[in-house]
């Protein structure tokens, strides 16, 4: 079976996805493999000019973006309680991968 989509990081998704347990790496892990095999995204949100945040209920977030031809950006990712601050964060680095 081909993937639906591919999934590419970013080296700030990368360094937020090292700290996290293994048990949320894993939770991740197994989201992006639904997302990449089968289109299923969960719950998200629309944050608008190109930001999208996956949603679990335990208040983890992970930002993305998709990209031309069923491509998916992983930006970063956070927690609901510093969200504000990851969303900013997250529309910098999408602004600076639009640049370049």
């Amino acid at each position: 079976m081909v993937d639906i989509y591919s999934i590419f990081k970013t080296t700030e998704y990368d360094e937020w996805i090292e700290q996290c347990s293994d048990k949320a790496k894993a939770q991740i892990a197994s989201r992006l493999e639904k997302i990449a095999k089968y289109g299923h995204f969960g719950t998200i949100r629309d944050l608008e000019d190109g930001l999208w945040e996956l949603k679990w209920k335990s208040g983890r977030r992970v930002y993305y973006a998709y990209i031309e031809e069923l491509n998916i950006l992983l930006l970063l990712g956070g927690n609901k309680n510093g969200q504000n601050k990851d969303i900013t964060k997250a529309r910098k680095i999408l602004s600076k991968k639009i640049e370049d």
